[in-house]
């Protein structure tokens, strides 16, 4: 990810619109699969708010590669940071009773290197989850200038998932209500550019993420709760399609 984009997104995590809703749709998910206390890692957890959300479920601690994260990390209270990557969690075999790993899979190489690592790391009766941005032909300057490797659909991941010796207890898209504007900006978008130069490139006015589009205010608080609200009908069943997919796996049976 650019530089300037980590520290936007460490800067902004707590009161984005698009970080609240998740952080609320991924707690809500979990809760029926965890007993507290568990022993929890954040794999890529930027600035803290997903592992500070996670911590209603027993200790936790951050795993990032950025000094900025280590200092976010810093000032919330009751958790532990480490220095890692997806790829190289510095922790010894059956750790943690829940590793996660949210919207990180799609800006490594190599996906399922990284979690057969993860499941390196989870106790035998443990759980990973993680989060992804869902369908390619979605991919966006968001894209670019957050450095993914891909977009996944339910099937890719879900052969990312086996391939790793996983098994997928749940995967569900989400970010549903508002997909059909999400959708319809991302596909007008990439035909204006088509249009402009015949090419996809990075925006030549500089980098600007689609988080800044959204200010704090009433707008970003309606956004919000309108994406949180998705939390209640996850609850009892998946959603067909969204602007990403969740999947909560466990170590294979042998």
């Amino acid at each position: 990810m650019e530089s300037s984009l980590y520290d936007e997104y460490v800067r902004i995590e707590d009161t984005h619109w698009w970080f609240r809703g998740r952080r609320k749709i991924i707690t809500a998910l979990l809760r029926p699969y965890l007993r507290p206390p568990a022993r929890i890692i954040d794999v890529g957890s930027g600035g803290g708010a997903v592992a500070q959300a996670l911590q209603e479920f027993g200790h936790v601690t951050a795993c990032d590669i950025d000094v900025r994260c280590a200092a976010s990390v810093a000032r919330r209270p009751g958790m532990s940071f480490a220095y890692g990557t997806a790829e190289a969690i510095p922790f010894a075999d059956g750790s943690f009773d829940l590793v996660t790993a949210f919207d990180v899979l799609e800006h490594l190489d190599d996906d399922v290197r990284a979690l057969r690592e993860m499941a390196r790391v989870v106790s035998p009766a443990g759980l990973i989850a993680v989060t992804v941005p869902a369908y390619g032909w979605l991919w966006g300057r968001q894209d670019e200038i957050s450095h993914h490797r891909r977009r996944y659909t339910g099937r890719s991941l879900r052969k990312a998932i086996t391939a790793a010796g996983l098994y997928p207890r749940r995967l569900t898209a989400f970010n549903s209500i508002l997909f059909p504007g999400i959708a319809a900006l991302r596909v007008t978008r990439r035909l204006a550019r088509r249009l402009a130069d015949g090419k996809q490139t990075p925006d030549p006015a500089g980098l600007s993420s689609d988080f800044s589009m959204t200010k704090p205010g009433p707008l970003n608080d309606l956004l919000a709760a309108t994406f949180s609200a998705e939390a209640a009908a996850l609850r009892v069943l998946d959603l067909p399609v969204g602007v990403s997919l969740l999947a909560i796996a466990e170590r294979a049976a042998s």
